[in-house]
């Protein structure tokens, strides 16, 4: 039950990854095998800060990394940035 609104969450930033700057670049980049799912780098956010997502984008400037705005449990919202390939959280804000 508490991973219904991750999935409905990723559902909505594949489509956001479709309506990108560079649509067709985009979406190649979300279906890329080396590219972990959304779901996946959310768990793994949802492990280390309890919480749920607010807002997620996929961008591919360079390596691509998920943006996303994570609401914890203690009432913070950090911006945290994830390499999409490894699933690596690189930075908190």
């Amino acid at each position: 039950m508490r991973w219904v609104p991750l999935l409905v969450l990723a559902g909505l930033c594949l489509s956001r990854v479709a309506t990108a700057a560079e649509p067709s670049a985009m979406l190649h980049l979300a279906q890329a095998d080396d590219v972990k799912p959304l779901a996946q780098v959310l768990q793994t956010i949802g492990q280390r800060f309890p919480g749920h997502a607010l807002d997620a984008e996929l961008v591919g400037q360079g390596e691509p990394r998920y943006l996303v705005k994570w609401l914890g449990e203690d009432g913070k919202v950090r911006e945290i940035t994830a390499d999409a390939r490894s699933g690596q959280i690189l930075d908190v804000r």
